[in-house]
Order: structure tokens, then sequence, then C-alpha cells
């Protein structure tokens, strides 16, 4: 390029240039445009050329991309029902998120809690062994909040922060999890430290419940336990859930479910339980209202024991339910001082002051002086202003004032000014006063008091306070009677009712048999996975813990024990109690020590003498406690064979309950005390089936190890419901193939197969299947395979129900199982017949039998009842 004279010449191209080369947009256009004669370029042509818009450089083509092949989606890991462990951490992390997915998935409220934040990297993760359980912590982080940023205040905020998501319209929260309680229980007039026995189930699914409830009454028959267990071991909140889920799942009220199927106050105490507290409350004023007559005691029971709050609710669900003024409906139905009264506290308007204003008791103790005593007649209308308006600490200090200035107390100055309604009415604002787990207890006591049982009060009160202070209410009762509440329910109601009302009053966790057998433990198959049932094997099949009641007695000495019997027996007379003293807390081997060191001593057998001193159940006891466990099985057997007539109970208890090693135990025994084969014995006192049963058992070969086979689980389902269910009769011998062979786990595994195959729990099959000492049999085997101490349990039930005491096989079981696992019968008897075991013996027992029965459970023999109490609640 060359520049003279104001003009741009530019030289011509070098023709075929190998060397390609890259210019601009200007200077390619200016290239373009110059002439080969070297033409000059004026500056406008420049001007002219920079103007122009470049053309679209058109590329290449480009070849097509190639398709991305994406790899798989993941799989989803296997749910399973064990982890692998053993030092497989990936395995076992990879096993909870399995399993909180599959949580979630079934698990609404949980999913959408998860699902609605932003979540961090974890800060903190925490695993713990909870014996039963393992429990995992994590702390994740909230991205953007640094963490322990924030600190709680040390006191309420003036101005509480408002959550990240504005409330929905209706003012309402988003419900998350059920409350423990319903918010009317804590609306008590004060603040008081109170406890109820209904918590709420740590477990609780409100479908699972609903499908039990509705197994429970489907079909013919209903299964009151499975409804028990449910309704009287969840609370208010949880059971209005369940009303709920019920209707959703099958279209129906469950209270209308239940008047169906129930009848009596056992229905009483299901419908009180299926009530909001103060839905029921304004049910029970509802009832006392309307009709013939009005029920003065249960307007009182209800007006004058609820707090303001309480009376604001039931008026509200009141006009609800009914459509009815409550307060109009007390004016139409009561009359005089007791109308006035109502009405007062309908109000609603008592002060809730905590404060005491010590001249204003005064003041207000000495105008009821001068209403009262103080006067000729009585001015009502001046209590009534007093006890219906101040508040509870307030009216203490009048009472306390009263009694300064009175010889009478207030409950003294009310009994002799009034009378009937009103009075009741004005006793019981005083003693809700004093001491309203009190109150309470007194109302209990007066149900029961007498011939017969007001049971509508009785169902009430247990209904409204067993989840706000029936732990107090049953202080307060032991010390008002020197009994226990439970005492005195079970010995006053009976069946059902009686059940659901002590199940209420004790408390604690619910049983868990609905779960071990019949219609409960049908639908819970049904919903497990062959992991989760073969799990559920292995774990039923593990070693139970066995604790024993009776051990051995520390620097025990044989010679200064037979001494100490001996002497108890010498002479005129005999020391029981020395006796109890010995043979009640010795070991089975310590037992037999001080026999055998006993005839060293003063060559008697110790057993002839005590059998010469002592006499009916003590005499019993005392004989088998001398024996080894086989010697007394093989006497038992034999006084069940010799004679006219079979004991055959006891030989199905013996015989159907016992281990391989216990029965030729027993056997050799048998042989040696008797000289007699036990196998030949019994089948010369037995037939049929039954005797086919015991001689299977006493060859003593059942398969003891823990091993199980599922698909020949299925297998001997499969025919023993061919055997049973699925033809007309029954064969006999393949029940008896299966139940005598197979092992415990085994069998475990069979019954869960054919509940799901016959859709019917085994022993309910057996039950329609089979009668008589055969059913009995089979049925001893089946309970002891899925629970040895509840089988035990019902064992000592029956020994004590009904009119008179089976003295002989209360002493069986105790002597054979107070040194094997007595702890576990105990509580399985509290929790099948929500009453202790020493409950039963004390009503049922007396003297020193009793007392050495007490001793060999492990329990101190009860004080006798106190005779009526004077006071406040005479």
């Amino acid at each position: 390029m060359n520049a003279s004279n104001g003009a741009v010449t530019f030289g011509v191209p070098v023709p075929n240039n190998p060397y390609p080369t890259q210019t601009g947009f200007l200077t390619e256009n200016m290239i373009n445009n110059c002439n080969p004669e070297n033409r000059h370029v004026t500056v406008g042509d420049l001007r002219q050329m920079m103007n122009k818009r470049p053309k679209a450089i058109e590329e290449p083509p480009k070849e097509p991309p190639k398709a991305i092949e994406l790899p798989p989606p993941p799989k989803e890991p296997e749910l399973l029902a064990v982890s692998p462990g053993n030092g497989d951490f990936k395995g076992n992390i990879q096993h909870i998120y399995t399993h909180m997915l599959e949580f979630a998935k079934n698990n609404k409220d949980f999913r959408l809690r998860v699902a609605e934040p932003k979540i961090g990297r974890m800060h903190e993760a925490k695993f713990e062994d909870e014996g039963d359980g393992y429990r995992i912590t994590l702390v994740m982080g909230k991205p953007g909040v640094p963490r322990g940023s924030l600190r709680k205040p040390p006191k309420v905020e003036t101005k509480p922060k408002k959550p990240p998501t504005p409330p929905p319209s209706n003012g309402k929260k988003k419900k998350e999890t059920p409350p423990k309680s319903d918010p009317y229980f804590a609306m008590e007039t004060e603040d008081l430290p109170v406890e109820g026995t209904v918590k709420p189930y740590d477990k609780f699914n409100a479908e699972q419940d609903a499908e039990v409830l509705r197994g429970a009454m489907k079909g013919l028959g209903t299964d009151e336990d499975a409804i028990t267990n449910i309704l009287a071991y969840r609370s208010n909140p949880q059971r209005q859930e369940i009303r709920v889920a019920f209707k959703t799942m099958y279209g129906k009220d469950l209270l209308e479910e239940l008047k169906s199927e129930l009848s009596g106050h056992y229905l009483d105490a299901c419908k009180g339980l299926m009530m909001a507290p103060a839905e029921f409350d304004a049910y029970q004023l509802r009832k006392a209202i309307k009709g013939l007559g009005t029920d003065e005691d249960v307007l009182i029971e209800i007006l004058c024991t609820r707090s303001n709050t309480q009376i604001k609710e039931i008026i509200k669900t009141y006009k609800t339910l009914f459509n009815k003024d409550l307060e109009k409906d007390i004016i139409g139905d009561t009359s005089g001082h007791l109308k006035r009264l109502l009405v007062s506290l309908v109000q609603a308007n008592r002060s809730d002051s905590k404060e005491v204003d010590r001249n204003k008791a005064k003041q207000d103790a000495k105008a009821l002086l001068d209403a009262g005593e103080g006067k000729w007649g009585t001015d009502e209308s001046r209590f009534n202003v007093i006890l219906a308006s101040r508040s509870y600490p307030q009216l203490r200090a009048t009472f306390d004032e009263y009694e300064k200035i009175s010889k009478k107390n207030i409950v003294e100055a009310l009994k002799s000014e009034m009378s009937g309604d009103l009075l009741r009415g004005m006793l019981t604002i005083v003693r809700c006063v004093r001491n309203k787990a009190a109150h309470f207890a007194y109302q209990l006591q007066k149900t029961m008091k007498g011939l017969g049982t007001d049971d509508d009060t009785l169902v009430r009160v247990v209904v409204s306070r067993c989840e706000i202070d029936m732990v107090q209410i049953k202080e307060e009762f032991q010390k008002m009677t020197g009994q226990t509440l439970e005492q005195y329910i079970a010995d006053d109601i009976s069946g059902d009712y009686r059940n659901i009302i002590l199940a209420l009053v004790v408390g604690g966790p619910p049983p868990n048999t609905a779960s071990k057998s019949g219609k409960g433990f049908v639908e819970a198959i049904k919903n497990k996975t062959e992991e989760e049932l073969d799990e559920e094997v292995r774990m039923e099949s593990e070693d139970v813990q066995e604790d024993p009641t009776v051990k051995p007695a520390e620097n025990f000495n044989a010679e200064s024990d037979a001494e100490a019997l001996r002497k108890a027996m010498k002479g005129f007379g005999t020391d029981e109690q020395a006796i109890i003293d010995i043979l009640g807390y010795r070991s089975n081997a310590q037992r037999l020590e001080i026999v055998k060191t006993y005839k060293t001593m003063f060559g008697k057998d110790l057993i002839k003498d005590l059998e010469g001193e002592l006499s009916g159940g003590l005499k019993v006891l005392c004989r088998g406690l001398c024996m080894s466990l086989e010697n007394f099985d093989a006497m038992c057997l034999n006084k069940a064979i010799k004679g006219l007539g079979t004991d055959e109970q006891v030989l199905v208890e013996v015989i159907c309950t016992r281990t391989n090693e216990q029965i030729r135990k027993f056997k050799e025994a048998y042989k040696t005390l008797y000289g007699k084969s036990l196998e030949e014995d019994v089948a010369g006192d037995t037939s049929g089936h039954f005797k086919r049963l015991l001689i299977a058992l006493l060859q003593a070969n059942r398969d003891e190890s823990k091993e199980f086979d599922r698909n020949k689980a299925k297998q001997d389902a499969q025919a023993i419901y061919e055997a049973g269910e699925k033809k007309w009769g029954t064969d006999e011998s393949r029940f008896n193939v299966i139940l005598v062979s197979r092992s415990y786990a085994q069998l475990r595994a069979t019954f869960q197969e054919y509940a799901k195959l016959a859709n019917k729990d085994i022993e309910d099959t057996l039950k329609s299947e089979m009668s008589g000492d055969l059913l009995k049999g089979m049925l001893a085997i089946v309970r002891c395979i899925r629970g040895k101490a509840s089988h035990f349990a019902t064992e000592l039930y029956k020994s004590m129900k009904g009119l008179g005491t089976d003295d002989d096989r209360l002493c069986r079981v105790i002597v054979s199982r107070c040194e094997v696992d007595m702890v576990q019968i105990k509580e399985e008897f509290q929790k099948q017949y929500k009453q202790t075991l020493a409950m039963f013996l004390a009503d049922d027992i007396s003297g020193d039998y009793k007392n050495l029965c007490f001793a060999l459970i492990g329990e101190s023999v009860p004080k006798p009842a106190k005779k009526e109490k004077k006071g406040w609640f005479s």
C-alpha cells in the first residue's frame, strides 16, 4: 500500500499466492473495489465502504450432532427386612435410605414436611441403641443460616417472628401431628401438677386402627378385646383421628357401628371415648335434661366442677349439637336456689385470679356466717354469690377464715343450713376447691358403695378424668378407702365393661395380644413381606428373658433351717409363719437339701411331717415345694390318672407345655416313684385322638432347633387347611403330626402362612374343627408357642375365676413357674386382666395359704383395709 497526493494506492495482488491471507472486513472491501490500473480511492469512497454492513459469513455446513446416549436410570435399592451389618457401613446407610423412602411414601405428613424446605449439608449425626430399637438423629444445615447463629430467647418475645409462609386465609394452622391431649383438658380451673393414665400411643396409625376396628366388628360376633385394646390406649385426639379415618375408608360412622355391635355399659364407655371432651359433657347434660324428670346429679357434677373456659366450650357445643340454649334448658328444668346456682355457673364468670385478698376473705367468711348460722333461716343467695364468683385460691382463704369465726367448718355449716340438690351442688364446689382429685375419688367410691353400682356415674367420671388427673384420683382413693381403685372396680363390675374401665384406670402400654392371635394377627400378616415375616419368626424364636421370683437365699444353712422347721411343728400347734419364712424364700435345690438334712437329723420325712401338720392349699403348696420339679410333675400326673376317672386338664397342662428334656425327666421319675410306665398309664386312661396326641408328645421327639423353612411352612399350612377348613369333617392326625413334631420356630412360620392361606387364625380353626380335651391340648401347644408366660397367666386366671378356687391348679402353676418366669407371668396377667396377680390372689384365698403364695410370687402381703374415714368427704 502506498500513499501519495492525498490518495491511497494498493498494489496488484500476487496471483496464485500459495499462502492464504486472512484479511479484515474493511480491508477486504477496499481490495475488492480497487482497480488493477492503480485506481485512486478518495476519502468519500472510504466512508461509503465503512458504512456498508457485513454480509453474513456463510459457515460450512456442520455435521448433525450425534445423539447422546444417556446412562440407564439408577435402580432403586431393594427394600430388605434386615441390613447387612457386619461392618458394612455403606450397606447399612443404604438400608436406612431405602426405608426412609418407603416410610415417606406411606406417611403423607412426613413426606410433605420433608419435601418443602431446601436442605443444606449435614452438620451432625448420632446413632443410639435404645434396647428395643435404634435411634438415628441427623442435623442438616439451613442454606444461608450459619449453624449456631440463632439462639432461643430466655423469655417470650414481645414480637414473635412470623413464619416464612403466611398462614391460610381461615386463620387455622396447618395440621402436622396430633396434639398430645385435647385442649379442653388443659382448661382446668387451676394449673396444678396432674397426670392422666391414658396417654398418646407412640406408634399410632389411624388407618391401621380403623382397619382393626372394622375387622373386630365384621362378620359374625364381635372381638371386644380388639376394640378395648385400641379405644382404651389412645388419647382423645387420636381417637378422633380414627373416627375420621374409619369414615373415609369405609363410608360409615364408627360411633354408629359401635352402637350396632355393642350393648350395655360397655357400649356407654366406648361411646364416651369416641366423643370429644366438650361433646361428651354436652351430651351428658342433654341426656340429664331431656325427657321426664331431670338428673340433677349430672348437672351438678359437670357444671360445678368445670372451669370458665370449659363451660364456654360446653355451651357452644351444646348449641351446635342440639340447636338449643343450655341456660334456657336449665331454667326450664330446675327451680329454686339450685336453678340460680346453676345459672350463675353457666355465666362462666368466676374470677380466675391467683391472688388472695385476706381482708376480702374475712368479709366473705363473716357474710357467710351471717347468712347461715348467724340468723334464723338461711340466705342462700349470699352463699351463691360467693361460691359461684370467687376464685379457688380466694375461696380457700375464705373457708380458713370461716373456721376461725365459727365452731364448724364450711362443709358442716352447709349440711346444717341446706339440703337436697342445692346442698349437693354447694358441697361439690367446696370439695373441688379443696381438692378436685379427692372429690372425684369420693364420687367413684359412692358409685360402688353398697348394693349395686351407679354405672352411669362410674363411666362418666372415668372417661372424663382418665386423661387429666386419674393418677391423683387413684392416690386419693387409696387414702380414703385403704384399697386401690382397681380392686374396687374389679370386685364390682365384670366382663368387657370391667376390662375397658380397668384399662382406662390402670393405663400403661397397650397389650400386644391382638397382634399375636385372632383377627388382629391375620390382618397384620396380610400387610407384611416374607422378609418381614421371617424376621418376626427369628425375633420370636430368640431366647426369651425369664425372671424367677424365688431365688437362692444368701447365707443358706440347711441344718439351721431343718431345725427351725422341726421346732415349728413340734409340740402343741404349728408355727405356719416360720414354715413360710423358710419354704417361701429358698430355691428348689436348697429345699431339697433341707429335706435330706431333716431326715438325717431327725430320722423323719419332712414332707410327711408337713402333711400331718398342715391342711388345704397350704399343705398342697408345701408338699410341692419339697419335691424336685420332675418328681412334682410325676406326682401330679399320677394323681390325675389313678382312681376312678381321669383329670385330663392335668395331663394337658403338664405334658403339652414341657420341653423334651423335662418330659424325659418326669417319665423316669414316674417309673422310679410308682414302678409303672407313664406312657402305658396314659394309654390306658385316655382314648381316641387325645390319647394319640399325648403319646406322641411323650416320645419327647420335637425338633428344638431355631431354624425354619418357609417353603415347608407353606406345605404344612396347606396340609392343615386341607385337613380342616377345606374338607367335610376333620383329619385330626394331620394336625397331630405337625403340632407335635415341628420346632416352635417352624410352627410360628406355619401359623403365619396358614393365616395368609385361610384368612383365619390357627386358634380359631382349632376351635371350629375340634372340641373337648383334644381341643384343650392343641390350644395349649399353640399358646405355649406364642407365649408361655401368657399361657400360664391364663391358667392362673382360670384357677381363680368364678365361684371357688381350683387350689391344685393354682399350686401346680405357682410351684412349677416361680423359679422360671413368674415375673413375666405377672406382667402378662396384668396386661390381659387389667389387675395384678396379687390382687386376684388376695380376693380369692386367705390366711397362711395366701401368705405363702404371695412369698412365692414375690409380693408382700397387703395390709387390711382401713375403716371409713371422716372429714371433708365423709
